[in-house]
């Protein structure tokens, strides 16, 4: 357990790399994994679709702040002081009724999630977390450590239990402790659940964030209706150092009037992201959804959304330089192939190696001697001009 000094001492070692990356003006560094390479990528597609008002040269640093977030989520796990320094926003006074009166708190991977464990704890909560089965299988033990060491912590008879809620039983379970009066805790911006995240089927819907169509989980506005429980929305957000500050949003009712379960489900769904939604157009930088939101969005519809082609006849000027059009494009390594990602609409595209390598060479603005380069290669670049791969620094 993390004392305060100890905390912060290592959250300014954390905010010197991640500082430094943001220095270089890239988001990697030289440990950087091809994986994490291709999460950045990805997280700036998503903010390009979804906060097209935000300017690519701001992408590095709210993409580094992302992966301090992660990196920062480990040690908030391992730092019971932080429900003592956190700003508690209970309108409803849901954490005093919840012993007696079981909700579903359901909570996003945004600011410092991890410490909602630290405040239901704290306060003495019987709850359930549901998780998918690969996740039972990996962290059952630690998530019961965890809770074991926070009970210590603060001297409370509060209980904690780890639902694989892929077990067909699962929802019985729930639904016995729930009248016994527990509580749920959930995360609906995973998306993990059986099948993972590809799934496009019954259980999922189509819902819109921050205009942008995307699949969501049905299950926890499922679970609402089915136990007849409301659905709680709280966001722990990161406002310094060692402040956070945790909203308890008004109640999702599963019981309105004439409303059958899958008009709820879609209604109660939409609710959750549109609380999310709000916190993502004033501070994008804590969630971590970022990284991996290409997963749930439908992306057959998505078009560039300048909507302009580049003129084929193309000005040069002595002096003047190319560089990589990264805003609209991302160098990506699937399944060992280099391939370019497109940011308009997500379609993988394969290079051949010449256009690659071509491609690559020019990460950073390069000149070129166009008046002296051959027929052929003055011509395959003002192709790449053209079709928006490369764009002209003008002199």
């Amino acid at each position: 357990m993390l004392e305060p000094r100890q905390y912060l001492q290592q959250i300014q070692s954390m905010q010197a790399e991640y500082g430094a990356r943001n220095s270089a003006g890239r988001p990697e560094s030289e440990n950087t994994d091809q994986n994490e390479l291709n999460c950045i990528e990805f997280a700036s597609a998503n903010l390009r679709q979804l906060r097209p008002d935000i300017p690519l040269a701001q992408h590095t640093g709210i993409i580094n702040e992302i992966l301090f977030n992660q990196a920062r989520a480990a040690l908030d796990e391992d730092s019971c002081f932080l429900s003592e320094t956190t700003r508690i926003i209970d309108p409803q006074d849901t954490l005093t009724t919840a012993g007696r009166q079981p909700v579903i708190f359901c909570t996003y991977h945004f600011g410092s999630y991890r410490i909602i464990n630290q405040v239901l704890g704290s306060r003495g909560l019987r709850y359930l977390l549901p998780v998918s089965s690969d996740i039972y299988a990996a962290h059952k033990r630690r998530f019961e450590d965890n809770f074991a060491v926070i009970k210590g912590y603060f001297h409370t008879d509060a209980q904690l239990m780890v639902v694989n809620a892929e077990e067909r039983t699962s929802a019985l379970v729930m639904a016995r402790k729930t009248r016994q009066g527990w509580s749920l805790l959930t995360y609906i911006d995973g998306n993990t659940g059986v099948q993972g995240a590809s799934r496009r089927d019954a259980k999922m819907l189509l819902i819109p964030l921050l205009g942008r169509p995307m699949y969501a989980r049905r299950g926890i506005a499922f679970l609402s209706h089915f136990l007849k429980l409301p659905i709680v929305p709280v966001v722990c957000q990161v406002t310094g150092p060692l402040q956070r500050r945790m909203t308890f949003h008004p109640r999702i009712e599963p019981a309105a009037s004439g409303e059958d379960r899958e008009a709820y489900c879609l209604r109660a769904t939409e609710q959750l992201y549109a609380v999310l939604a709000e916190y993502l157009k004033t501070t994008p930088e804590q969630w971590e959804g970022w990284m991996y939101l290409q997963r749930h969005l439908e992306t057959d519809t998505f078009t560039d959304p300048e909507g302009e082609e580049a003129e084929l006849a193309i000005e040069w000027n002595t002096g003047d330089r190319l560089v990589f059009n990264h805003r609209r494009f991302g160098f990506i390594i699937q399944e060992n192939e280099r391939v370019l990602l497109d940011k308009a609409n997500y379609k993988l595209l394969s290079l051949p190696d010449q256009i690659w390598n071509m491609l690559d060479s020019c990460r950073e603005p390069r000149e070129f001697n166009t008046e002296a380069a051959a027929e052929p290669e003055r011509e395959m670049l003002e192709q790449l001009v053209a079709m928006e791969l490369l764009s002209i620094v003008h002199s």
